[in-house]
């Protein structure tokens, strides 16, 4: 079976573009998931929303969205503010950081001291004086505009998300689409854009893999945490160069390449047999009742019965003698032979 593709738009190098499809590079069809369920009837459970305070049941229409600013403080957050941001973003606008809106400087002063709260203004003050120039905003939403070309080398393996196989659409766009594959190849760089999945813009780079491209989409900078909130406590030490000779010595020897052999889940493995298990001790279920061919049969003589009843007058009768007459000639195949035999003698 084909796989459907996750996104389909262009992909978009100055004046060169070619129609492409996005395909999930990861798969969790493979994923082994659970239900929760009654443990005495087996049945699956559903789960009702009650609200925390009053805890009134609620029906799935009054469920809204809610940003917490407080102990049981919410900002309640419609669909239209949503779309309206996203609008904002797409045009791009940058009018205000988006730590200094009121709700987000709550967040900020519950979880930040004093001294990173000014450490923070000292960098903002910083960034703000050597602003990079605003980038491109998204014209549209069906097109992966590369912006720039960067090494591959220089980005961060934290930033990476989720990859993606992007393939041509079609027999026309593979010539524009092997041009920007090869031009990245021969270079060593990697494009860099955004793309908008499920109404939200994403950065993204394009890197050649093999006869296709291979797009990633990276994580925003404030989703990636800071290394040093955590390295900042160990101490630095002066080690001895015989211990390091040994270290290095174990490396060598311990030196391999890359095999995804070595990524298998084996507690995956391990589970999908104990289910199989069992699996194999549950009853099957009985076969549900298929209807009869002969219902079906006696279900059309019935209809055809209670058709000719509607007729009017006569037609019914006579048709009732016929159709007697018809069953009483299929049922008795002795009748059949002696009715022509009859007819000769009549005639003779």
């Amino acid at each position: 079976m084909a796989l459907r593709p996750l996104w389909k738009g262009y992909l978009k190098l100055s004046l060169v573009s070619c129609p492409i499809a996005l395909y999930p590079a990861i798969s969790a069809v493979e994923r082994v998931s659970f239900r929760q369920v009654n443990r005495r009837t087996g049945n699956r459970l559903r789960h009702q929303l009650v609200d925390a305070v009053t805890n009134v049941p609620i029906e799935a229409h009054e469920k809204g969205r809610g940003y917490e600013i407080g102990e049981n403080q919410f900002v309640i957050v419609e669909d239209e503010d949503l779309a309206a941001a996203r609008q904002q973003a797409r045009s791009g606008s940058e009018s205000t950081p988006a730590h200094s809106g009121p709700v987000e400087q709550l967040k900020e002063e519950r979880s930040l001291t004093r001294e990173r709260r000014d450490d923070q203004k000292k960098v903002d003050r910083e960034t703000a004086a050597v602003a990079p120039p605003p980038r491109p905003r998204v014209e549209n939403t069906h097109t992966i505009a590369v912006e720039n070309f960067i090494p591959h080398a220089q980005i961060d393996p934290r930033y990476y998300d989720t990859p993606y196989y992007i393939v041509p659409r079609d027999e026309m766009a593979s010539e524009a689409f092997a041009v920007i594959r090869e031009a990245m190849a021969m270079t060593q760089y990697v494009g860099m854009g955004h793309v908008v999945l499920s109404n939200r813009e994403r950065p993204i780079i394009v890197a050649p893999m093999g006869k296709g491209l291979l797009g990633m989409t990276l994580h925003y900078t404030h989703e990636v945490r800071s290394e040093a909130d955590y390295f900042a406590h160990i101490p630095e030490l002066t080690l001895p160069k015989e211990m390091l000779g040994v270290a290095e010595r174990i490396l060598e020897a311990m030196k391999a390449d890359f095999d995804p052999a070595h990524l298998q889940d084996r507690y995956r493995s391990a589970l999908i047999n104990m289910l199989q298990g069992k699996q194999r001790k549950v009853p099957k279920a009985p076969p549900r009742a298929v209807p009869s061919r002969d219902n079906v049969v006696n279900l059309m003589d019935v209809l055809r019965r209670s058709l000719a009843a509607e007729r009017p007058g006569g037609q019914a009768s006579d048709k009732k003698s016929r159709g007697a007459r018809a069953v009483v000639s299929r049922k008795s195949g002795a009748t059949k032979r002696l009715r022509p035999n009859s007819r000769r003698a009549q005639g003779a």
